[in-house]
């Protein structure tokens, strides 16, 4: 599948970001609102999974979070990722994945309306697909994109890359289910003496993805290729 050319203000690379200044919705749990983006970036590499949430706006006033869950993202070409950082909406922590396979799940860009079109998607129960336009609600910057999912949690395959603001950061290691003797060294089919110790590692996502690091006194992204970070 293909959506055609891709223009200079546009770019192929959607990005997820774990952390975005401003309100957390009531309605996500409070653990993942309290979780600083490095915490939640870690808890998306060890589970390699996403959770979807209803989105701000997407409901009439007083509804919570009734409205379609859906993972949210931003487009723009890499070379003006470091503009989205530098506005201060968005930390500089995440992963990258693109509008094709965004596409085939389903998902698609928001439409950027005035508030009383805003008002009919509502009434249409589209609400996820829109995002007001006005003074209160400045983000066109950001062009989003949502995937609109089932509530609940969804399994990430794979991503384009990884974003993180320090490039001496690790992700927590998980086990690998390989297991050795502590004593002697020896591999073992599993927990099957008392010295068993199981091996652990980085997980897949960040060994198999390229790490993209944000340099705040440069105010630009290094990009490292998959393993070289691990």
């Amino acid at each position: 599948m293909t959506l055609g050319q891709v223009g200079p203000a546009q770019s192929e690379y959607l990005y997820h970001f774990t952390g975005r200044n401003g309100d957390r919705p009531v309605w996500v749990p409070e653990d993942i609102r309290d979780a600083s983006p490095p915490e939640r970036l870690d808890v998306i590499l060890r589970e390699e999974r996403f959770r979807a949430f209803a989105p701000f706006g997407a409901e009439a006033a007083g509804a919570g979070a009734s409205g379609v869950p859906c993972l949210c993202f931003s487009e723009c070409p890499f070379e003006h990722l470091d503009h989205l950082i530098r506005t201060g909406r968005f930390e500089p922590w995440g992963v990258v994945t693109t509008r094709e396979k965004v596409h085939r799940r389903g998902g698609g860009a928001v439409a950027y309306v005035p508030t009383d079109v805003h008002e009919a998607f509502v009434k249409a129960k589209l609400g996820h697909w829109a995002v007001r336009t006005e003074k209160d609600s400045s983000w066109l910057h950001e062009r989003e994109w949502r995937l609109p999912l089932p509530a609940g949690s969804h399994a990430v395959g794979s991503v384009q890359a990884i974003i993180v603001a320090n490039a001496e950061w690790r992700p927590s290691r998980v086990g690998t289910g390989r297991w050795i003797d502590g004593v002697t060294g020896l591999e073992e089919p599993g927990p099957v003496s008392p010295h068993a110790i199981e091996c652990d590692d980085y997980p897949r996502l960040w060994r198999e993805s390229a790490v993209w690091v944000w340099n705040a006194e440069a105010k630009n992204v290094t990009r490292y290729e998959p393993g070289e970070l691990c």
